[in-house]
Parts: C-alpha cells; sequence; structure tokens
C-alpha cells in the first residue's frame, strides 16, 4: 500500500515537488551571494599612538602593559602587535573560529581599561581604539579632481564629512577607511627662538590654549530653589574656539604695561592635515581614496549594488570639478566567478543528460531525470538558506558534484520499470508499482550510504570543518530530496510516461545498436576478466598490494596545500627604499614606478599609498601600489604569473628600492598575501639583535632554495638616530625636570596633540609643533630653550649630549615574543606545503634553539590541517562499512565493498599527480565523493551477489553473474558521472583552479574506479566468502 500511495496520486506527488522547487527558488533570491562562506576566525584590532616615542619607547610603555592583559583572552589563538618610530602601535588578536566577535571584542575592551593605569597620559589622552576586523574587502572608492584648488586635503576631508557617513549607513557594511586620510587639524607652529627670548616654553603655549580653548558650562539664571522668579535663564559663552583667527587672538601673556602678547605673536596658526605620513592617490592623480569592507554573511552583490546606489546620490552634490570612481570591486570577480560556475552547473546537467538519453534510448525516458535532477538541485537551495549557507564557491561546486549522483536515483527507477514492461509485457501503470516494491529500500539504503560518507566529515574543527560542510551538507541534502523524488515524483512520470513502444529515426537506432553492441562487448570481457582475477589471485593480491603502497608513498609526495591560489585580478606590489627615507625621496620613485605600470596593456588602474607598507604598516621609506588587471577576457595575457614576473624584472633594474610582489590572500582576510608566513620569536632570553641575525640566516638560505620564490622579512634594517644623553645631575642643579626637557624636544620636533576644536559639526585635534625650519636639522636643537628655577632660560645641549646611533625602524612583537615575519611565496612547480615543510628544516638546521617558530595567517590554519586527508578518508571508509555491515547484518560482506574503494583513490592521485595539481581542501573533497560513488557501484554487485549465493549459487558464478548483470548500469552511471566532470576539467577564467583540482581526481578516480575497482568488487566478494566458509568449517570441525 505505502509504495503505490504517490502512485496513485500523482497530483499530491506533483504539488510536493512543486513545493520543493518554490522552495528552493525563495532560496535562491535570498541566498547571500559571496566569494567564500563566513570561514575567516574573528580578528580585534586595538590601536594607540605616543607621538614622537621612538619604537623601543613604544614598545616598553605601550605594548608590554597592553599585551600581559590581553595575555589568554579566552578563545585567542594567537597575538601579534607592532611599535613604530612615529609612535604609533597596533595590535591585532585572532581567535578561534568559533568564537564570537561581538564577544570577543567586548572582552578586549575590558581587559585594555585594566591596562590604562600604566600607560603613559598621552597615549589615554590620545584613545585607544578598539574594533572588530571586518574581513572582506568589498570595493575601493576613490574622490578625485582635475581642478587644483580641490587639492588632497580638501578631497580628504570632503569625503569625511559628505561622503563616509553615508557609506557606513547602508546596510552590509562594516567598516568604511579613508586610506591616506588628511583629516583636518589646528596645527599652531611656534618659533622656538621667540618664545625663548620672551621667556616662555611650549608648556607656556599649552597652557594657554587649554585654558582659553575649552568647553565649559557657564550656569542658570534663576535655578531652583529660588522664590519669586517667573523664567530661568541659561548662561551661554563662547567655548571652544573653531576658526584661525580666534586661536591667533589666544592670549599668552599679559604684562605689567598692559601690552598683551597673543598666540600670532609666537606662532603661525593654520588649518592644516593631522598627519602627512602618508599620501594616497590613483593612476598618479592625488585623490581620496576610501577602502569598504563587509560584514560577514552578507550578500556581496546587494551590498555593492546599494553602495553604488548611495553614491549616485551623494555625488549629486558633488561640487562641481569634483567626481568619483570606482576602480575596484571585488563582485566584479565574485560574480564572474559564480557565473563559471554556473555555466558549469549548466554544461554538466547537459552533458548528463546526453548520456542518460544515450544509456535509456528514449526521449520519454530520458525526460524524467531531467525533470526529477534540477528539482533536487533548485530544492538543495532552501535547506542551504535554512543552514545558514551563502550561495558561493563551494556551494555550488557541490552542486556540480552532486549532478552525477543525484541522477542515478532516477535512472534506477526509469530502468527497472522500462525492464518490467519489456520482460513482462506490463503496462507502464503496473511496471512501475513492481519496480517500486522492490526499488524503495534499496534507494533509501545507498542514499544512507552517500550521507555516511558526507555527513561525518561535516564535524571536522576549525576552517577545515566549516569548508567541509559547505560541500557536505550542499550534496548530502540534494541526495536526500533526489531520493524523495525518486520515491513520489519520479514513479507518477514513468506510470504516465513511458511506453511499451517508441519508434526512433534511423540515425538514432544506428547510434544506439553501437552502444548496446559496444556494452555488450564490454560486458563479455568484463566477465572473462572477473573470471581470470579469480583464477589468479595471487597476481591480484601482488598488484593490490602494490597499488596501496603507491597510495601511501603519492600521499607522502605529492604537493600539499590549503586552498589553490585563484586570480583574483590584482595584486600588490611594495617598494622599499632604505630605511630613514623621507616621504618626498619616496614619492619621486613611485611616481616612476606609476608611469611603468600604467603603460602596460593589462593594467587597468593602480592605486598608490606612499608612506605604507601591507608588511610594516606606515613606514615613511615603502610605498605600496594595488595593481588592478582589466576582465580576465579583455586581458592580452591570461596568467597573472607572467604579468606579475615582467613586472618584478623591471623593478628589479631600480637601484634605490627593492621589489616585493603578492598575490592578494586567497581567502580575504587570512593573512596579508597569498604566500606563506611564517613568524620566528625570540625565546629564552634571545636579544633582538639575536633574532635579527636569525632572521637574516634563515632569508640567506631561503633564498636558495628552489622550492621558495620572493621571500623576505618584516624585519626592517636599522635606522639612523639621534640618541639624547641628558645629564641628569645638572638638569636637577638648574632646577629643570627631565619631563620639562622631553616634552620641550617631542613638542618642537613632533607634534603634540594639546586639545580640540570644532568645525563642520565635527571634533578636530589642536597640535602645537615648531615651523618647519626649526626641526629640519639636529643643530636646531640649539635653539630649544626649557626653563630654570630662577626663571632663565636655558638651551637643552647645555644639559646633554647627542651622537648618532642605530635603532629599529619598528619592533614586532608575536604572543609577546620580539617577532619577524617572514613571508613569500612557493616556486612554480611546488606548493605551499612543500615550502613551509622546507622552511621548517632550514629553521631547525641552522637556527639557535631559542628562536621559536610559529604559522600565522592561512598558513597557521594550513599547518592545523595538515594531515587531515588520512582523518577524512578513514571516516569515510569506517562510516561506509558501519552503514554496510547494518545493511546487510554482517561484518564480512561489507568488506568487500571497502576493499575495492582504493582502486578510486589511485586513480585520483595519479590524476592529479599527471596534471600538476596540489592535495589540497577540494582534491579531499573529490577523495570523499568518489569514495561514495564507488561504494555505491560496489554495493550494486555485492548485494545480487549475496542474493545469488543465498540461493544456492556457485560462490564464483554468482559474482559473475552478479557483475555481468549490474555492468551496463553501473558503467552508465559512472559514464554519467565522468562526463558531468568535464566541465570542471576545461575549466579557465576566474575561479577555474578550484575547479580543475575537485575536478581532475574526481575524473581520474572515477575513471579507474570503472574499469579496475569494478573488477575488483566481485573479486575481493568471493575471497570474502571463501574465508567465511573456511572459518566455519574450523568451527564444526571442532
Amino acid at each position: 500500500m505505502k509504495n503505490n500511495f504517490f502512485i496513485d496520486r500523482p497530483i499530491f506527488s506533483t504539488v510536493i515537488s512543486i513545493i520543493i522547487v518554490l522552495t528552493g527558488l525563495i532560496g535562491v533570491l535570498l541566498l547571500p551571494i559571496d566569494q567564500y562562506p563566513n570561514i575567516v576566525p574573528p580578528v580585534v584590532k586595538i590601536s594607540a599612538s605616543y607621538p614622537g616615542a621612538s619604537a623601543e619607547t613604544v614598545s616598553q610603555a605601550v605594548a608590554t602593559p597592553i599585551e600581559q592583559v590581553l595575555n589568554g583572552t579566552p578563545g585567542m589563538l594567537y597575538m601579534e602587535s607592532r611599535s613604530a618610530n612615529n609612535g604609533s602601535f597596533s595590535a591585532t588578536l585572532t581567535f578561534d573560529i568559533s568564537t564570537n566577535a561581538d564577544l570577543a571584542a567586548v572582552e578586549v575592551q575590558n581587559r585594555v581599561k585594566e591596562a590604562e593605569s600604566r600607560l603613559p597620559g598621552e597615549v589615554v589622552q590620545n584613545g585607544i581604539s578598539i574594533d572588530k576586523q571586518a574581513s572582506s574587502k568589498l570595493m575601493t572608492i576613490v574622490l578625485k579632481s582635475s581642478d587644483p584648488k580641490f587639492d588632497e586635503i580638501y578631497l580628504s576631508n570632503y569625503a569625511t564629512l559628505n561622503v563616509l557617513d553615508m557609506l557606513r549607513r547602508v546596510n552590509g557594511i562594516g567598516q568604511v577607511s579613508n586610506i591616506g586620510s588628511r583629516y583636518y587639524a589646528m596645527q599652531i607652529k611656534v618659533r622656538p627662538e621667540n618664545l625663548a627670548a620672551l621667556g616662555l616654553t611650549v608648556q607656556d603655549i599649552t597652557n594657554a590654549i587649554k585654558e582659553q580653548n575649552r568647553e565649559s558650562a557657564a550656569g542658570v539664571i534663576g535655578q531652583q530653589p529660588v522664590e519669586g522668579i517667573d523664567i530661568t535663564i541659561p548662561i551661554v559663552a563662547r567655548g571652544r574656539l573653531s576658526s584661525i583667527s580666534e586661536f591667533e587672538d589666544i592670549v599668552i601673556k599679559a604684562n605689567s604695561d598692559g601690552s598683551i602678547l597673543r598666540l600670532r605673536d609666537v606662532a603661525d596658526i593654520e588649518l592644516e592635515a593631522q598627519s602627512y605620513n602618508t599620501e594616497s592617490g590613483i593612476n598618479g592623480e592625488n585623490a581620496a581614496v576610501l577602502e569598504l569592507k563587509m560584514l560577514p554573511g552578507m550578500n556581496a552583490m546587494e551590498v555593492s549594488k546599494e553602495v553604488k546606489k548611495a553614491m549616485e546620490e551623494i555625488s549629486s552634490n558633488f561640487p562641481q570639478g569634483i567626481t568619483y570612481e570606482i576602480p575596484f570591486d571585488m563582485t566584479n570577480y565574485i560574480s564572474q566567478s559564480i557565473n563559471e560556475v554556473y555555466k558549469t552547473l549548466f554544461e554538466a546537467l547537459i552533458l548528463v543528460i546526453l548520456v542518460v538519453f544515450l544509456s535509456l534510448q528514449s526521449w520519454r525516458s530520458t525526460l524524467i531525470p531531467a525533470i526529477a535532477v534540477p528539482i533536487s538541485l533548485i530544492g538543495t537551495f532552501g535547506v542551504m538558506l535554512v543552514c545558514g549557507f551563502t550561495l558561493n564557491t563551494l556551494t555550488l561546486l557541490g552542486l556540480v558534484l552532486a549532478i552525477g549522483t543525484v541522477v542515478d536515483d532516477a535512472i534506477v527507477v526509469v530502468e527497472n520499470v522500462d525492464m518490467l514492461m519489456k520482460r513482462e509485457g506490463l503496462s507502464a501503470y503496473q511496471a512501475t508499482k513492481k519496480a517500486m516494491k522492490g526499488l524503495s529500500g534499496a534507494l533509501i539504503a545507498t542514499s544512507l550510504v552517500l550521507c555516511a560518507v558526507f555527513v561525518p566529515v561535516s564535524f571536522l574543527s576549525g576552517i577545515t570543518g566549516s569548508l567541509y560542510r559547505q560541500f557536505t551538507i550542499t550534496i548530502a541534502v540534494s541526495v536526500i530530496i533526489s531520493t524523495f523524488v525518486a520515491l513520489t515524483l519520479s514513479p507518477v512520470m514513468c506510470s504516465k510516461i513511458l511506453q511499451k513502444r517508441e519508434t526512433n529515426n534511423r540515425w538514432l537506432t544506428r547510434i544506439f545498436a553501437a552502444i548496446n553492441r559496444w556494452l555488450d562487448k564490454g560486458n563479455q570481457i568484463y566477465g572473462k576478466l572477473i573470471r581470470r582475477s579469480i583464477n589468479n589471485s595471487s597476481r591480484v593480491f601482488v598488484c593490490y598490494a602494490v597499488a596501496i603502497v603507491l597510495i601511501l608513498l603519492l600521499t607522502r609526495y605529492i604537493p600539499q596545500s590549503f586552498i589553490p591560489q585563484e586570480d583574483q585580478g590584482y595584486f600588490t606590489v611594495e617598494l622599499e627604499l632604505p630605511e630613514g627615507a623621507s616621504l618626498e625621496r619616496t614619492r619621486k620613485v613611485s611616481d616612476h614606478a606609476m608611469e611603468y605600470l600604467l603603460s602596460l596593456d593589462d593594467v587597468e588602474h593602480v592605486l598608490n599609498v606612499a608612506g605604507s607598507s601591507p608588511r610594516l604598516g606606515t613606514s615613511q621609506s615603502h610605498c605600496q601600489f594595488t595593481v588592478i588587471l582589466k576582465e580576465w577576457d579583455k586581458r592580452e595575457e591570461k596568467e597573472l604569473s607572467k604579468i606579475m614576473s615582467q613586472i618584478r624584472e623591471h623593478f628589479h633594474t631600480y637601484p634605490e628600492a627593492k621589489v616585493y610582489i603578492n598575490t592578494p590572500p586567497v581567502i580575504p582576510g587570512l593573512g596579508t598575501s597569498g604566500g606563506f608566513e611564517m613568524v620566528l620569536e625570540a625565546r629564552g632570553g634571545m636579544s633582538y639583535d639575536n633574532l635579527k641575525a636569525a632572521t637574516d640566516t634563515l632569508i640567506h638560505y631561503a633564498s636558495q632554495r628552489k622550492e621558495l620564490a620572493r621571500v623576505s622579512s618584516s624585519m626592517q634594517n636599522e635606522i639612523p638616530q639621534l640618541y639624547l644623553n641628558i645629564d641628569r645631575d645638572m638638569a636637577k642643579l638648574m632646577g629643570v625636570s627631565v619631563a620639562d626637557i622631553f616634552t620641550t624636544m617631542k613638542t618642537y620636533t613632533g607634534s603634540v596633540y594639546v586639545n580640540d576644536f570644532n568645525l563642520f559639526n565635527r571634533v578636530y585635534r589642536v597640535y602645537l609643533q615648531a615651523e618647519a625650519p626649526y626641526r629640519a636639522h639636529p643643530d636646531n636643537m640649539n635653539l630649544y630653550f626649557v626653563r630654570g628655577n630662577s626663571g632663565e632660560m636655558i638651551p637643552i645641549t647645555s644639559l646633554g649630549t647627542t651622537s648618532y646611533v642605530t635603532g629599529p625602524g619598528s619592533l614586532k612583537r608575536f604572543n609577546m615574543y620580539y617577532a619577524s615575519t617572514i613571508t613569500g611565496e612557493s616556486a612554480a612547480g611546488y606548493s605551499s606545503g612543500q615550502a613551509m615543510k622546507v622552511l621548517e628544516e632550514i629553521a631547525a638546521e641552522k637556527l639557535p634553539p631559542n628562536i621559536g617558530i610559529e604559522w600565522s595567517g592561512l598558513s597557521y590554519q594550513e599547518k592545523k590541517q595538515s594531515g587531515q586527508t588520512g582523518i577524512v578518508i578513514l571516516l569515510a571508509f569506517l562510516f561506509v562499512f558501519l552503514f554496510l555491515a547494518a545493511q546487510y547484518e554482517s561484518w564480512s560482506v561489507p568488506i568487500a565493498v571497502l576493499l575495492s574503494l582504493p582502486a578510486a583513490c589511485i586513480g585520483a592521485f595519479a590524476g592529479i599527480g599527471i596534471f600538476g595539481l596540489e592535495n589540497n581542501i577540494y582534491f579531499q573533497i573529490g577523495i570523499v565523493m568518489l569514495i561514495g560513488m564507488a561504494a555505491k557501484n560496489a554495493i550494486l554487485i555485492v548485494e545480487f551477489a549475496k542474493e545469488q549465493v543465498e540461493k544456492g549459487v556457485d560462490i564464483v558464478d554468482a559474482a559473475v553473474i552478479a557483475g555481468t548483470l549490474r555492468f551496463r548500469p553501473i558503467v552508465m552511471t559512472s559514464l554519467t558521472f565522468i562526463l558531468g566532470m568535464l566541465p570542471l576539467l576545461w575549466a579557465s577564467g576566474p575561479g577555474s583552479a578550484s575547479r580543475q583540482s575537485i575536478g581532475v581526481g574526481i575524473f581520474s578516480g572515477m575513471l579507474v574506479a570503472m574499469t579496475i575497482g569494478i573488477i575488483l568488487v566481485p573479486f575481493f566478494f568471493v575471497w570474502i566468502y571463501k574465508i567465511k566458509e573456511r572459518v566455519k568449517t574450523k568451527r564444526k570441525n571442532r
């Protein structure tokens, strides 16, 4: 009765399928679209500044107290920080992927609050920012103008005032940064010699500004309690200043003769940029560069669309002469990559339906799988929405793989019905009813076996498990829906559509006849090969043992990596000048480099930030270019590596600069580049000099290894520094505090933050420093004076001596140790796994034992998941065995299935070896898929052979009969699956590396499984039964 329920209710069955399709379509419309799922670990960044402090001072006074309280934060994987010579400090804490990012940020904020009491007051005054890092870079927007009155400062502030806030309110935007920002500040530039002549110090100027530029409440007239008052009147007064003229009028000193000394008498006041450490632009022009990052889990396409809509609205109010451009939009690559997968999906579907047609040899029969497969695939989107997945490369590739799997269920139903109609002369309705009585259990059992392969792998931890889940759950869901459709709609369609006889035109009849002859001949050969293998068992066992050893060798020697490097349409170039080089000098070199980059045919845009480095942060001797290429189909040179090599060769001719060229991170947010990231740590009492020597040693030997390319370190060469040795005894005798000396030096030579002022409904900062001519050379220090206890002005140079020394330009720490980061890429023909192994070997052989080694970014994740291929395969084998044991109520029969599976594995490894590919996560997914498909084919043989043996047929004959009977369906379903992989095999364009990685392994593995694996199944079935009989006989004899 149950088997006939859906056949007798065709409308009910159809409605269910329609509901599945509608649910899937809703999923397609609502599912977020992104390059990858949300698999990036949460990152919290802490930023602080200590103006005028050296890298060593920042490290000791700021980094150490903060890191001490942050160390051990729950869920933290590692912590890295950087202290720079410009007084800046930044630290990033990377957390486990399972950590809640919001809670992590709150925990970090609470811990930093504990450290504030131990930080310099100026650091706390400047503010300590704590932000969650938005990992997914969405797009870059630039504001530019050819009108000279709209200079970089104006453009930068116009963007901040009129663009940033509106973009931050766009749903899905997590972070908007003004790269190379020239934020307004009131710059007060004093003349030291004038101050000294008037008996003033920088502290006098600071106090005057703080006293007269402040916001205070003046009170209320008639404030309660009071009687007889009808109205209260608030008192208002001018608080913070807002214009240059108001600052010029600040009173510094009122003399006894009635004269007044104002700020304009001793200083020039200008509304300028807060910092001149960096300069940004596009294509050699000044521009305000805005970088937008997206919140995790949002629809990249929708967010990009909303941003563009917002920019259209904002730009309508731009002053004449200012325009905007979007030179980089990640959704272009995402959409191209996703479209390529959609194209692959469509091509695979067409090929599968073609093979089904040639197999079933009837358009009516072919129509049933052609309808059932799309229902299964579309319905999967609805479940993906419920599971919180996104439409990304991984889930769509999972659907491509699922095509070859889900079509099997429909084929099995149609073939059985068709066979009964031909053999027993039944009508379509009767044949369907009879076929479904025996098929329902088998369909459910094979689906459970496939799910048994996929689902356990999903429970792996970390990023690896997250990536697997995207594939495995997608495939498992599509298989479950396919089985449901095979039990409901497919029987209904069989009973309504199929006919006993169908006329074909002549040329189709010839093609079908040729296919049948080929299959019949193949079946005869197959039967002979089964008997020959059983008769030559020793040779087969030897070959099998060799194959197992070969698999073990291949798993060891085939290059390993985490995720293949994709051509994302852009890369970064960094020019490094000698340490200490000025920004002006860096600009001249970068302008020359910009001209060359723009002359290349395949380059669309070049974004530049002078004074910045992706490896080191802010550094005046570095310049960073983001080279954005034309769309893939418009490029003359399709290989990204060749374009990068051409640029590298050109820049090697620049005598004044080193060049570093890197691809973007494979997964946005994991690391700074697409290569490896190794961290050397000075542990166990090792000094910074020891770390530097170890870094140089590693770089030296790494540059000689063929497996490595473009190896560099984050450690800067030591820069010249001027050491001021204060005579503290003399200072005390003269009544001058050491703090006054340092404050005076810091104020004159750098920018000291005094307090704030209001402008454009915003709060800006007031800075105090000496005019440019008074801070250009060491001799200018002779004009810096402090006041003694008797009121006399004392030159600072009389209270100490100066000498030239060298020191680090920046200091990096990793997990509280002084550290340096080694970055690079694997050379052509080698994988990232091999490169990492070589680095570890060099470190073990050449570096002192107290130099520690860690990995960060994507390398950390790759190292963590290395060796999981074996775990994945073992899990798949184990669960297949357990499900088959439960299904057959036997521990021995499933062994025949398991022993045949290595054939598919050796084919997969041989395939990627021949194609020069790597053992990465895509290939491992392919292995799991192969095990499931090969097990499914083996089950078809073992199940029938077992039935024959139970009927009393000889074991060998039973194996041969089962094999030959199942040969045609196994070959045709395998061919369907194999040909479905062809579009992945010839993949090109954006995202092609991942498609090839998964396609080559499955194609070659299934090819071997179809030719050799199906011989091993009956072979091992016979031997398992023979061993089983011998064991029974021995027990009886006892």
